[in-house]
């Protein structure tokens, strides 16, 4: 999947060189521009430091410890400045065209690596000039992904701006922004760009807008942050444990991943408690909440029973976010996700049965509850 991006990422860079050889600065200064940008196209002269990703969207870049992290073929750097882009989408309530719109330009314009050169002025993910904002902001893929959505320092139209971008093409929607001097050039990305949008690890990012718990060293935080890195990793049905994903048996048979209560356990693990293996158990290891999400802190266990289960029989576990949404492996063919808002979905409003709060370890270390 990379290829075409790497490709296509040096013929724009090349097409740079040359512009600015042939018609900009003066040959003294031309060879030393040169130099730098060849330097950057093989690896970088390390004379430039590219800020890290997230800064404006703290969660968004979380990245899977599997290949099953991220999107087939691409980068962990590109991965994250897609999932980055979903995740500022998401918070700004763009459609989620929008979000295929948005990756789709980052492709053309940077081979969706947040590069701190380009034609002129230009630079990052979206290659904004000056007049769109200051060069700190341009290279953080969250603050640059923002102004594409609504547009610049400068009164320059975001996406958002444009009337019925959702009924355009993606090349016409992305020019109406970017306004390119090659109009034409976003719509062979367009396949490409659906079907990394629709992968589980970008679909799922988000930016946590209280996402002070991925690093405060609570037991929950850490909890959410485990799971999160397994986010596309596989279920498997019996697999998984406090170790990582392992391979299933029975209906798992040959599949390495987790299944539901595996993954929390796994998660709650590093964060140091030992869970019970299955729902149920784990449904007996945990201080119950109101059905009240005002209350519910990250790390909370989420169990789902259906109006035919048996008592006190919980065939589904998740965790909770800290911001209204589930991390979860659901079912057989499916990976690890992030579900937004699940309570607003008829599913879980009808099936959840309570939220849990797992105990956490005193000074002494390690807790083990309920012979987890």
């Amino acid at each position: 999947m990379v290829a075409p991006l790497v490709i296509a990422g040096r013929a724009l860079l090349w097409r740079r060189i040359r512009r600015l050889l042939i018609a900009v600065l003066p040959l003294a200064v031309v060879a030393g521009l040169a130099v730098a940008l060849l330097l950057a196209l093989v690896g970088g002269s390390g004379s430039q430091e590219v800020p890290s990703t997230g800064g404006g969207c703290p969660g968004a870049a979380v990245e899977g410890v599997s290949a099953g992290g991220r999107p087939k073929g691409l980068t962990a750097e590109q991965a994250a400045n897609a999932k980055t882009i979903v995740a500022v989408g998401r918070e700004l309530h763009v459609p989620s065209y929008g979000w295929v719109v948005a990756v789709a330009t980052a492709m053309q314009e940077s081979n969706l690596m947040n590069i701190p050169y380009g034609d002129r002025d230009s630079v990052g993910l979206f290659q904004q000039r000056t007049a769109w904002g200051s060069a700190a902001d341009r290279l953080d893929p969250a603050k640059s992904a923002r102004m594409f959505y609504l547009g610049g320092e400068q009164g320059q139209p975001g996406l958002v701006d444009i009337a019925g971008f959702e009924r355009m093409s993606v090349t016409d929607a992305a020019q109406a922004v970017q306004r390119s001097a090659f109009p034409n050039a976003y719509a062979k990305w367009q396949s490409l760009a659906t079907r990394v949008v629709a992968s589980p690890t970008v679909l799922s990012a988000a930016c946590y807008a209280n996402a002070a718990f991925l690093g405060d060293g609570s037991a929950g935080g850490k909890a959410v942050a485990a799971a999160l890195t397994q986010v596309g990793v596989p279920y498997a049905w019996g697999g998984g444990g406090p170790g990582g994903p392992t391979n299933g048996f029975g209906a798992g048979a040959g599949v390495l991943g987790f299944d539901c209560s595996s993954l929390m356990q796994y998660a709650w693990h590093r964060a140091g408690v030992d869970l019970p293996r299955v729902a149920s158990a784990q449904a007996t290891a945990v201080q119950r909440l109101p059905l009240d999400p005002k209350v519910w802190q990250a790390g909370d266990l989420v169990f789902l029973h259906a109006a035919g289960d048996p008592p006190d029989y919980f065939h589904h576990v998740a965790m909770y976010d800290g911001q209204g949404g589930i991390v979860q492996a659901p079912r057989p063919g499916l990976t690890v996700e992030v579900v937004h808002d699940f309570m607003t979905i008829d599913y879980y409003k009808r099936e959840v049965a309570f939220v849990g709060r797992v105990g956490v370890a005193g000074p002494s270390g390690r807790m083990v509850v309920n012979g987890g």
